[in-house]
């Protein structure tokens, strides 16, 4: 009996030394983090985003801010310098829907990626603005299919309505200058509508 006892608290204790994953997931010795994810559209700019399937009868991107954060793993190493830098190069959004049909270009907008060039300083905080939903997605199904028609004549009318709400997972991926890769990943919740202009 002894001898389990002294397993299960050998076993506990090496537990607490397994390093945790933020610490572990890259070779940097900083860590990108994404603090905060505001979205900008509809006139509105908030926590969450609403996005207008057709506004005034154009078609408009929605933008997003994104808050970003470099800390160093170790706070004992003191200063961590300018190698330690990160560039950010570019970044991803993939759209999720909470009942599990992802399907792109059905049952949400294909995922998207573009370029960043925005420069986090060390121990120090940056924002930057990148485009979370493109004028393409809301010009194909299923954000299409959400729009009203705009000339009943010439454009079958849609469903009208309608509304598709879904969680963007928003990816950015850098370098510190050394060249070590790091990333961080935010959320952000979209409600797709042809709301009332």
């Amino acid at each position: 009996m002894k001898r389990f006892s002294l397993l299960g608290i050998l076993a506990v204790s090496l537990s607490s030394c397994v390093a945790r994953d933020y610490a572990t997931s890259s070779r940097a010795d900083v860590i990108l983090r994404l603090t905060k994810v505001q979205g900008v559209g509809n006139n509105l700019t908030g926590d969450f985003l609403q996005s207008d399937v057709l506004t005034k009868g154009s078609i408009v991107n929605d933008n997003a801010i994104l808050a970003l954060q470099v800390i160093q793993k170790n706070p004992l190493t003191g200063d961590v310098s300018l190698v330690n830098d990160v560039f950010l190069g570019s970044y991803t959004v993939q759209y999720l829907r909470s009942d599990g049909r992802n399907v792109e270009g059905i049952d949400v907008p294909f995922a998207i990626s573009g370029t960043m060039a925005t420069l986090v300083q060390a121990n120090a905080e940056a924002s930057a603005n990148i485009v979370v939903v493109r004028h393409q997605a809301k010009d194909e199904p299923p954000l299409k299919n959400l729009r009203r028609g705009v000339d009943p004549d010439t454009e079958p009318a849609g469903p009208g309505a309608m509304i598709l709400t879904a969680t963007a997972k928003i990816t950015v991926y850098g370098k510190t200058t050394s060249g070590k890769d790091v990333s961080a990943v935010g959320y952000l919740e979209i409600t797709f509508a042809d709301f009332g202009d």
